[in-house]
């Protein structure tokens, strides 16, 4: 079960700066700071940015750092540094990059060489010499702050290119502002990627000015306000504080007979933010007046066969689920000799996967190949190095993040629905759950959103989670004479 907040932490105020940049041709010689505050307003940490025109164009630089610890995890600290340059146009000339978490540093630096940018990146002292083709999209920065930021007139979309560290290439990003309903001087903030929901900011305003920026977490709620004078010695004494893991805590007992039946479930969300239930084999999904009613249990879902388009997607390798190694296709190999049907192939593949990561370590997000290597891991790594074995055995299968119950007191909190991944497999005609962490599949597995182990997914699930609305959680029993 691992946090998000590292990740969350990183959007920052995400893209607002891009939409005021839309607005102001020539922003000020201002140098900002804002404040990142907790659930209980406590300052776990800051950025500051400056923007300046220079000869040809502009130059940006940030620079962010925060400390926290999240319960049941090490403490975190993260520093990032990021400079570039443009033309008046709004071309790349320059940039540079640097982000350190804990003693983990990956440095980039690039140059405008024709159409392409040319440099290094070096990850822990590892060089890569990079050639980056400069985006068609307007170069953005969605983790920049935001000098200006005047009440938005109306909604709109736009998309911007963002420097991916993951892939070292630029991707595109895709932005909604939107009025809020009901709320004077209130704005909701999207932002996405491949059309993946990654984080949604509800945004306040007074006289004209972004007064505070929030995004919902599962149980708590973060904060970005802009902090008008220096760093006192109290918010530096109040960095570093512990704040809570994603958990919602339902008020209600989940009885082990309802979770190894049927449990129905009715959520609402925001009417602002466009949030999309998957089905599963295992979990149905209705509109409900304004919200959904979700049931799962064992055979609950539609029975849909994959096509043969969506069974080569789901058994081919990603960067995240290598499923071509021959170490994974070896193990892959003996599980068939000695299983008759996919099910049991995936049991055995199941068994492998779990011998093989011993040590449970919840502060890093690896691929399968990785994780295989280090013998360590926590349910994600467990779900893509599972999903990396069937794929190789021929069997599609997804990495699922969703929501699971916890009983027994964890990451701080006890009787909790908590973040948490598995996989979904096509074995033997129907789409069927395997959770290697926890006993086996349940119905209080709630499936948000499920692809090739990529983060962007733990990301979605994590922030939906965090929308919905728990209205009700009832367990639903046969009558007697129901056959």
């Amino acid at each position: 079960m691992k946090s998000t907040m590292l990740i969350v932490i990183m959007a920052g105020l995400g893209a607002l700066e891009t939409a005021a940049i839309g607005q102001v041709s020539a922003p000020p010689a201002e140098e900002v700071t804002i404040a990142v505050l907790g659930e209980s307003g406590q300052r776990i940490g800051h950025q500051t940015e400056r923007t300046t025109l220079i000869e040809g164009g502009r130059e940006t630089r940030r620079q962010s750092e925060s400390a926290f610890t999240v319960s049941g995890h090490d403490p975190t600290q993260i520093s990032e540094t990021l400079r570039y340059s443009t033309d008046t146009a709004g071309v790349p000339q320059r940039w540079q990059w640097r982000r350190s978490i804990g003693d983990r540093v990956l440095t980039v630096d690039l140059e405008r060489a024709g159409g392409l940018l040319k440099g290094e990146a070096v990850n822990d002292g590892e060089r890569h010499m990079l050639r980056v083709a400069i985006p068609a999209l307007p170069i953005g920065d969605p983790e920049a702050l935001t000098p200006l930021m005047a009440e938005p007139g109306a909604a709109r979309s736009w998309s911007i290119a963002e420097f991916d560290p993951m892939s070292l290439q630029f991707r595109p990003v895709e932005l909604a502002l939107a009025k809020r309903a009901g709320v004077d001087h209130g704005y909701v903030l999207t932002l996405s990627r491949g059309g993946r929901l990654q984080s949604v900011r509800w945004l306040s305003y007074a006289e004209g000015r972004l007064v505070e920026a929030r995004q919902p977490l599962l149980g708590s709620m973060r904060s970005w306000r802009r902090d008008e004078g220096p760093l006192t010695k109290a918010d530096m004494l109040s960095r570093g504080r512990t704040v809570a893991h994603e958990q919602y805590r339902p008020g209600v007992r989940i009885t082990h007979r309802a979770a190894l039946g049927r449990i129905r479930y009715d959520f609402g969300a925001p009417a602002e933010v466009p949030v999309v239930l998957p089905e599963t084999g295992e979990q149905r999904v209705r509109r409900a007046g304004d919200g959904w009613q979700v049931d799962i249990c064992g055979d609950c879902g539609p029975a849909l066969a994959p096509t043969d388009e969506e069974r080569q997607r789901w058994t081919r390798p990603t960067l995240w689920v290598q499923s071509d190694d021959a170490a994974f296709r070896d193990k892959a190999a003996q599980a068939r000799r000695l299983a008759k049907t996919d099910e049991a192939a995936m049991i055995r593949l199941g068994i492998v996967a779990r011998a093989r990561l011993p040590r449970v370590e919840f502060d890093a997000y690896v691929s399968a190949r990785t994780a295989w290597q280090r013998h360590a891991g926590d349910c994600t790594e467990d779900a893509l190095l599972l999903a990396a074995l069937g794929r190789a055995a021929g069997i599609p299968v997804r990495v699922v993040h969703g929501l699971v119950f916890s009983p027994g007191r964890y990451h701080g909190a006890s009787n909790a629905y908590m973040p948490h991944s598995w996989v979904i497999a096509f074995v033997d005609g129907r789409w069927k759950s395997f959770d290697i962490s926890l006993d086996g599949f349940d119905a209080t597995h709630i499936a948000l959103s499920f692809g090739d182990g990529e983060p962007a997914g733990m990301v979605e699930a994590n922030q939906i989670a965090a929308l919905l609305d728990w209205r009700a959680i009832a367990e639903v029993r046969k009558r007697p004479d129901d056959p």
